[in-house]
């Protein structure tokens, strides 16, 4: 909403609240979006649909002054094309995308990750959708060297079968490199009654993802897809940015959780719920 002024905002660092300085809102800012396409078993019938997604996110969305990679994740994540301004160069991506034996992007999936079963600690082997995967090196390699605003939009059904990294460092790593995340859920009807529970779960890491990111998530419904892609457009190129004084605890090397309000009724605020001290 447009027209807002700093005495409207109330934030609050680790609970303790902060005068709001300054106030501005940029939308020339330009962007550098992460597309990551799940090619994996369970969304393989979408993969199509991701090429066209994909393909109306990059002609709707970015401008010529923007830049856009292309991830796709399976057992892997793999760098299908790097980023780039040029829309023919993602356009070739997206044409190979789901057949394509690019690069590993970051640290091949090793079954490092841990996890507790029965009080017995044991390593959760690499599975079919190494998720989490490619958001953490997407994040930490792609997006973190890069200024401007920053974004990471997800097609996938959310399920992550085997990452050597799990939800909680994908968010960390989107959260230091000051990127939102995005997603659009599609989910196989018969995948989804042979295993409700574990895509519910799935949904919810979605919008965890984005709420503690200020991101958005989603259901991939096509006729919804110019409206969703509307959306994200009107939050990445039209934010308030907020500056307020810091304190010596603010430079503690840690996470430090934030809270925006606005005092002016009927309006909520989306912003990242923290940041780490660098």
């Amino acid at each position: 909403m447009p027209g807002l002024r700093r005495e409207d905002f109330v934030v609050r660092e680790d609970g303790v609240p902060h005068e709001v300085k300054y106030l501005w809102q940029e939308s020339d800012l330009p962007l550098t979006v992460v597309l990551l396409a799940d090619v994996s078993g369970s969304e393989y019938q979408f993969i199509e649909q991701h090429r066209q997604t994909v393909l109306q996110f990059l002609s709707q969305v970015l401008s010529p002054g923007d830049r856009a990679a292309l991830v796709s994740v399976e057992r892997q994540q793999r760098l299908v094309t790097d980023l780039t301004n040029s829309m023919e160069t993602l356009r070739t991506g997206v044409e190979v995308l789901g057949q394509e034996s690019a690069a590993i992007l970051g640290d091949p999936c090793a079954g490092k990750r841990e996890r507790l079963l029965l009080f017995t600690t044991i390593f959760k082997p690499c599975g079919g959708t190494a998720l989490w995967n490619g958001v953490y090196f997407a994040a930490k390699f792609k997006l973190r060297p890069s200024s401007g605003r920053k974004a990471i939009l997800l097609l996938t059904d959310g399920w992550d079968t085997g990452s050597d990294h799990g939800l909680v460092d994908a968010i960390e790593s989107a959260q230091s490199a000051d990127a939102m995340v995005y997603s659009i859920r599609y989910t196989d009807r018969n995948l989804n009654a042979a295993f409700p529970n574990e895509l519910r779960k799935a949904k919810r890491n979605l919008e965890r993802i984005a709420w503690e990111t200020g991101g958005l998530a989603f259901e991939g419904e096509a006729e919804k897809v110019p409206g969703i892609f509307k959306s994200i457009e009107t939050a990445l190129r039209n934010e308030y940015v907020i500056g307020y004084p810091v304190t010596p605890a603010s430079h503690e090397h840690r996470y430090h959780k934030l809270t925006v309000t606005v005092t002016r009724p009927g309006l909520t605020v989306r912003a990242r719920n923290g940041y780490y001290a660098q």
